[in-house]
Order: structure tokens, then C-alpha cells, then sequence
């Protein structure tokens, strides 16, 4: 049998029936092996005498007199000898698979010292997901709808349900004994575990159901709890000082917000299309290594993405939430919801011209101390103009002519409205350095980590096109896909017959799906780019309409995928000389281009090697990073990674 790493800490003061269904869902959703300590503190109603002569596996103590909450913990603990113990209440229910994330957690995050589970009321609304302390010494549970929520560091987390490193809790001598009977103390041990460098974490992802005061009644509870607040105030008044109080909170909804990130050492909002769907293209992998670089600086800090859409947000949300991201979608008045959050952000970070049009400059009016940011991902006012070869008559050539206009003065604006701006490419960096000369300009592109072992030509076959398609017709991907279907690989099948595509790419159009036939699959959405990536010879995409750096081509360097494409496709890639056998301009010169890398074996390895090294030396995860760190040093954040 397995080593417990684990001991539940259960102190009782009557409740019998409670306790016993506690310790029935505890075997029954708990399969790691563990201990029981239960301490009774004195029980009226018998309840000791029936744990002492029905429990044979559990460890028994009991008390003569009623010596509080805190007093029966510390003994419980005091008769444990695994790495972590658990405080549950009687009147807690755990539920399936709650205990495996929370040691998971605490296993990958040594700073952490406590952890909590989202607690749940009987009928399934949130109860707490952590609490706030006020500077008036009160508490107010953080009860925000569950779909809101997401793993915190917090000022402290009720010991109903809190499992503790065992050393940790000893470091700091436990619960104290001055506490009467019942309530603050576990208040007071999250303060003392953050003052001795430890944190205290919730995660909501992981929820149990409590019964709250199920073994006293909420007079009895609020009686307790003011005979131990002035003596909390006292100990702990002078650090809590600076903080607005909890008493009318209500009507200043701003300080609930400032209370609840108050141990974050910085506040970013994060402004963009959507929640980030990086296994869907688009643009979104970028998106999420810019979410990643923010919080990297310092994991502690509060990022913030705030979605103009609700596309698919309740399916990607999550992940993000459960990395410690919070993520805000559905909200109809972007103004009022930051004059709700008035003053918290340090940094505000618009992406893309029409989020900062449209979300970027209201939400920034109700936070005039953050530094602003916009990361343009690219010059969006080109892409219209490149549109006119495709134009089906005079009004429609208008409508781009206009579109341009628009989207030049949107971007121009933004570039001048941010202190700090992020592009993708110099060429892109070197345009808004010229219209915006007061903003700090970064570039930073897009990371691609190279495998170890990159495939040479043996075991490679066929060629792909990668890229999303948002099942809309008449998309940039779209036009190049049927473009390279209609007219580069009839003639290059001609040369090699055998040739086959493969066209990858998340909700292809019906256009798209009607190319599936004898020479070209039509896969779809893949998990992972990389395994297709790494078994194709050519990388094929008649780009037309695009700009910045199309990072499908730096995903395809990172596999050792040699791609032939347009100008518009090959735009900031660094390609140097490749750049020849890389790119051309009309559907012959891509026929030829293609021809000759499957053809000349030698050719095709060389560029495979400079791929690879252009994607080390201007794409890799370090790059990336340092670039990033450049950004956040300008938004007066000193990272500490």
C-alpha cells in the first residue's frame, strides 16, 4: 500500500450526522491513500463517545473541554506525519476527483503553501472562492458566478475546507491560541503564511459542497466572529491599513476589485477579438504567447483578457482561467465596466485597430494611471488595397478605397494614443515609429520552439497548405487555397504525378471542403500542426491579402518545412537568400519554385538548414521573451523571470 501523503484534520463540536456523511464522501470520491484525525472538542450531545466507538481506522483525541476551532487543529495536527494535511469541516462534502488537482498544484508550485477548493452552496452557487480583508479587519467571501472565476493567489482561504504543507503550517507555530473558540484563525494563518514568504491559493476548477455553520447555528457564527475581530484588528491593523474596508463595499464597486488583487504586484488588461483559440490559427497562437509573456514577468501578476466577442469563450476560457488568467467576455458597455474597475490597471493593452477604437480608448478614460499599450499584430489599412485584384466592379474597389482610409486613421491614432506599441516586424516598427516618434516602439514577433530532431527528406511526402478558415467564404486563406488548388497544383502534378495536398486548417469553408478529392485531403482542424508539418516536403500558400508575419510560415521553419509563397506571405520572415527559391509572384513562378526544392534534393536540405536557423536566431522562445521583457521594462515592470 502506498505511503499517505495526506492527513484530514477534522475537529468536532457535536454534529454527528455531519460528520459521518463527511467521512462517507470522503472514501467514497478520495482514492489516494490518507489519515483521519479527528479532534472532538468536548461534544454535548455525545458525539465524542460515538466517534471513540465507531471509528476504528481514524485516529480519535478528545478534549475535556471546548477549547476552540484553533486549539483542536493544532492538536490534530500535532498526530500527523504526512507531507500535507487538510482542515475539513463536518459540514463539508467533497466531491469526485477534488483532491488530485489541489496536490497537483502544490507539487508544481513551491511558493504555495495552502491551497482551497471552490466552496459551493447546497444548491450549487458559489459559497467562496476565497476571501477579501478589508482594512476595517472584516472579511467578505469572493462569490462572483462560477463561470467568472479563476485560480487566485487570495488574502486567505476558509479552513472549511484547506489543504496546508505540513512544515509550512509548523514554520508559523500554527493556529494561535488567543483566538476564542472560533473564527480568525484561519484568517490569521494565511496572513502569518504570507508574511513567512508563503502563498495561499483557490482553485475553482476543483469545487466541494458546505453545509456553512452546519454544526452551529448563524447567530451563534456571528457572535463568535465578533468576539475575535478586535483581537485580528489588533494584531494585524497596522498591515491591513492602506486597504479601503469591507463595510460598503457594495457601493464602491471599484475597491472589491482592489481588494481582491491586492497581493498582485501588477494589474494588466489584455483587450482583443476573442479568447485566445491557439489550436485554431488566426492569429491566436501569437495572442496566446503574449498573454504567457505578460504573466511571465511575474506570476503573480493579475493579466486580465477582456474578449469583444463571446466566440467560443466558454470552451476556451477555461484553460486560461485554470492557469490563473482571468477572462471577461459577453459585456455589452466597456466604459461601464471599467468605471466599475476605476483605478486598478497598471497597464492597458489594446490589440488591433478596431479593439482599440471600439474597447481601448473607453475602457482607458476610467484608468488614467496605467500605461498604454497597443499591439497592432499587424498594419491592418494595407490589407484593403491588396483586395482590389479581386474586386468585382467600381463600388466594391470603393469599399476598400474607404476601408483603407478608415483603418490608416484608426491605426495612426492608436500608434500616437499608446506610450508603448508592439509590431511584429522592423519593416511594420519602422512606419510607426515614423507617424508616432513619442511612443516606445518594440517589435516582438511570435515564438516557435525547433524539436531536437528535426526529420530530413527521408519519410516526407506530399505537399499542405496550413492555415484557418472561420468557415466564412472569401477569406485571404480561402482565396489562396482554392488558388493553389485551381492553378499551381494541376501543372505541378503534371511534373510529379503522384503529388498529393494536404489542406489543414481549423473550420474549413464549403468551398474549401468541396477540393477534397483524388489529389487533395481536406484534414481540418488538427490538435497539433507540428506532426503534419514534419512529414510534408512543401509547405505551398499563394498568399494574396495579409500583413505583418504570417506566423503558419514561422511554424513551418520550427518543423524544417521549406514553404513557397508570395511576397505578401514572405513579408518580415528574415529569408535572406532563401528568399529566391522561396518566393514568387504568379501561380507559374510558384509552379517553378515548387518544382525545383522537390526536385534538387540538395537545394531543399540547404534552405531546411536555413529555415531552421532564421527560426532560431528571430523566432525562438527566448527571442520571444527577450522582446517581451523589452515591452514590460517600458511599461515601468521589472520582470523577475
Amino acid at each position: 500500500m502506498n505511503t499517505p501523503r495526506i492527513t484530514f484534520v477534522l475537529v468536532t463540536y457535536g454534529g454527528r450526522d455531519l460528520v459521518r456523511t463527511c467521512l462517507r464522501a470522503l472514501a467514497d470520491h478520495t482514492p489516494q491513500p490518507y489519515r483521519v484525525v479527528i479532534t472532538d472538542s468536548a461534544s454535548p450531545d455525545g458525539t465524542g463517545e460515538w466517534l471513540t466507538a465507531n471509528l476504528t481506522e481514524e485516529t480519535v483525541l478528545r478534549l475535556p473541554e471546548n477549547l476552540g476551532f484553533g486549539v483542536g487543529g493544532n492538536l490534530g495536527v500535532r498526530h500527523a506525519d504526512t507531507e500535507f494535511v487538510c482542515f475539513l469541516n463536518a459540514d463539508i462534502e467533497v466531491t469526485e476527483g477534488w483532491l488530485a488537482p489541489l496536490l497537483d498544484f502544490l507539487d508544481r508550485t513551491p511558493e504555495a503553501a495552502a491551497v482551497s477548493p471552490l466552496l459551493l452552496n447546497a444548491d450549487g452557487t458559489v459559497q467562496e472562492a476565497g476571501s477579501l480583508i478589508g482594512g476595517d479587519g472584516w472579511c467578505r467571501a469572493y462569490d462572483e458566478p462560477r463561470e467568472t472565476l479563476f485560480a487566485r493567489e487570495v488574502d486567505y482561504a476558509s479552513a472549511a475546507c484547506l489543504v496546508v504543507r505540513r512544515s509550512a503550517f509548523h514554520q508559523v507555530a500554527g493556529f494561535s491560541s488567543e483566538y476564542e473558540i472560533a473564527y480568525f484563525e484561519d484568517v490569521d494563518l494565511a496572513l502569518l503564511l504570507r508574511q513567512a514568504g508563503h502563498q495561499t491559493w483557490v482553485l475553482p476548477s476543483v469545487a466541494v459542497h458546505h453545509a456553512r455553520h452546519g454544526s452551529s447555528s448563524s447567530a451563534r457564527a456571528e457572535e463568535l466572529m465578533r468576539l475575535n475581530h478586535r483581537h485580528f484588528l489588533d494584531r494585524w491593523g497596522t498591515e491591513l491599513s492602506d486597504r479601503p474596508p469591507v463595510v460598503g463595499l457594495d457601493a464602491h464597486p471599484h475597491r472589491r476589485w482592489s481588494l481582491r488583487d491586492t497581493s498582485a504586484p501588477y494589474r494588466v488588461l489584455l483587450i482583443d477579438d476573442r479568447v485566445p483559440q491557439a489550436d485554431r490559427g488566426r492569429g491566436d497562437p501569437r495572442t496566446m504567447a503574449v498573454v504567457d509573456a505578460w504573466r511571465a514577468g511575474d506570476p503573480r501578476a493579475r493579466v486580465t483578457f477582456f474578449a469583444a466577442s463571446p466566440e467560443r469563450a466558454e470552451e476556451y476560457a477555461p484553460a486560461l482561467q485554470a492557469r490563473g488568467i482571468e477572462v471577461v467576455w459577453g459585456v455589452t458597455d466597456a466604459a461601464a465596466w471599467s468605471r466599475e474597475h476605476a483605478g486598478l490597471f497598471d497597464v492597458v493593452c489594446a490589440f488591433r485597430p478596431h479593439n482599440f477604437t471600439a474597447l481601448g480608448k473607453p475602457i482607458a478614460e476610467y484608468q488614467p494611471q496605467a500605461v498604454l499599450v497597443y499591439d497592432s499584430e499587424a498594419l491592418f489599412h494595407r490589407r484593403p488595397a491588396q483586395h482590389f485584384e479581386t474586386a468585382l466592379d467600381a463600388a466594391e474597389r470603393r469599399r476598400f478605397a474607404i476601408e483603407g482610409v478608415r483603418l490608416r486613421k484608426e491605426e495612426v491614432e492608436a500608434f500616437t494614443w499608446a506610450d508603448v506599441a508592439v509590431c511584429v516586424s522592423e519593416e511594420e516598427a519602422q512606419w510607426a515609429r515614423r507617424i508616432a516618434p513619442e511612443t516606445l516602439v518594440h517589435v516582438a514577433c511570435y515564438p516557435a520552439k525547433v524539436p531536437e530532431t528535426v526529420p530530413g527528406l527521408e519519410g516526407r511526402h506530399g505537399i499542405v497548405f496550413f492555415g484557418g478558415f472561420d468557415g466564412q467564404p472569401r477569406t485571404p486563406n480561402e482565396f489562396a487555397v482554392l488558388e493553389l488548388a485551381d492553378e499551381v497544383l494541376p501543372p505541378l502534378r503534371e511534373r510529379h504525378p503522384d503529388l498529393r495536398l494536404r489542406v489543414v486548417g481549423a473550420d474549413p469553408s464549403p468551398a474549401v471542403l468541396a477540393l477534397e478529392g483524388p489529389a487533395i485531403t481536406v484534414v481540418g482542424k488538427v490538435p497539433d500542426p507540428a506532426p503534419v508539418l514534419s512529414t510534408a516536403l512543401l509547405h505551398v500558400v499563394p498568399m494574396r491579402y495579409g500583413a505583418g508575419v504570417k506566423i503558419k510560415f514561422v511554424d513551418s521553419m520550427a518543423a524544417g518545412l521549406p514553404f513557397v509563397t508570395t511576397p505578401v506571405g514572405g513579408e518580415g520572415l528574415h529569408l535572406g537568400w532563401t528568399a529566391r527559391h522561396l518566393i514568387g509572384s504568379s501561380p507559374a513562378e510558384l509552379v517553378d519554385l515548387c518544382d525545383r526544392l522537390l526536385t534538387d534534393k540538395p537545394l531543399w536540405t540547404d534552405v531546411q538548414q536555413a529555415m531552421l536557423d532564421i527560426c532560431r536566431e528571430h523566432f525562438s522562445t527566448t527571442h520571444f521573451a527577450n522582446q517581451m521583457r523589452g515591452v514590460l521594462v517600458d511599461c515601468a515592470i521589472a520582470p523577475t523571470g
